[in-house]
């Protein structure tokens, strides 16, 4: 019974003992870099994406494009760094959300304000656009694509799917343009679209109220849809069913595999 006991007594010490840092690692150029994505990968290491106004300099190994760039680490297990590399044209271009893809390699997406210029060959649609790039497991880009309408696009979050393809979501204030099919709600909506495994534009759909409503999560569901989520500013009107319950609120909507609205929902104090 005593050693019942005692065994019972540890077990709750060491349950509540407070977490061990086992490493810890800065990485960085000589000006601004921030990081905005991670995620563990399947050697055991870890992918970091964000964006860099560093020249080569620390850990940097290739200089500035112009503006900001989208910059990539990929790290061993214990934090070492194995390679980095750097994506961008000649204004800037943000990395706001990365994933490792069934392949091995790498989806990255943010927001591009460069024309066809740097390592970026497609060119701008408007202000700001969706810009993903494709690499493989060293780093090395494979493809990229610019989507957008003739105003800001900006993505912030994306998901390779079940057929191989992506899934890309973020805030649009454009009306039919480029490559947005359906007219702005408001001052901005939320925006995704649909890929197939090379990039190529599938569908896209857009979802609002009258005022701000900014996409920041998404994520494909066991039925094949989707569900988006982010901040709302908007009452109820256009595809918003509710009204605001205070300045802004989480704004979550659900789509079928096609980007039909199927629910919505309102949530905050």
């Amino acid at each position: 019974m005593l050693l019942l006991l005692f065994s019972l007594f540890y077990t709750i010490l060491s349950a509540q003992a407070p977490p061990i840092k086992q490493w810890d690692s800065t990485y960085g150029g000589s000006s601004f870099d921030n990081l905005f994505s991670l995620q563990q990968t399947s050697d055991g290491g870890y992918i970091l994406g964000g964006w860099s106004a560093s020249d080569k300099s620390g850990d940097k190994t290739t200089d500035s494009m112009g503006g900001l760039d989208y910059w990539v680490v990929k790290l061993g297990a214990s934090g070492n760094k194995q390679w980095d590399s750097t994506f961008g044209g000649s204004e800037d271009d943000r990395l706001l959300s990365l994933q490792q893809t069934s392949d091995g390699g790498y989806i990255l997406g943010g927001g591009s304000y460069s024309g066809k210029s740097g390592n970026k060959t497609t060119d701008n649609i408007g202000s700001e656009d969706y810009w993903i790039v494709k690499i493989d497991t060293n780093g090395t880009k494979q493809w990229e694509k610019t989507f957008g309408g003739s105003d800001g696009d900006g993505l912030t979050s994306l998901q390779q799917t079940s057929d191989g393809g992506y899934i890309l979501g973020g805030e649009s204030e454009s009306g039919i343009s480029g490559d947005k099919t359906e007219e702005s709600r408001g001052s901005r909506d939320y925006w995704i679209v649909k890929t197939d495994a090379n990039g190529t534009k599938q569908w896209d759909r857009t979802y609002g109220g009258s005022s701000w409503d900014i996409i920041l999560s998404l994520q494909q569901t066991l039925d094949g849809g989707y569900i988006l989520g982010g901040w709302s500013v908007s009452d109820k009107s256009g595809d918003k069913t509710e009204n605001n319950r205070g300045i802004w609120d989480y704004w979550v909507v659900k789509i079928d595999s096609s980007g039909k609205k199927q629910w919505d929902r309102t949530f905050g104090k």
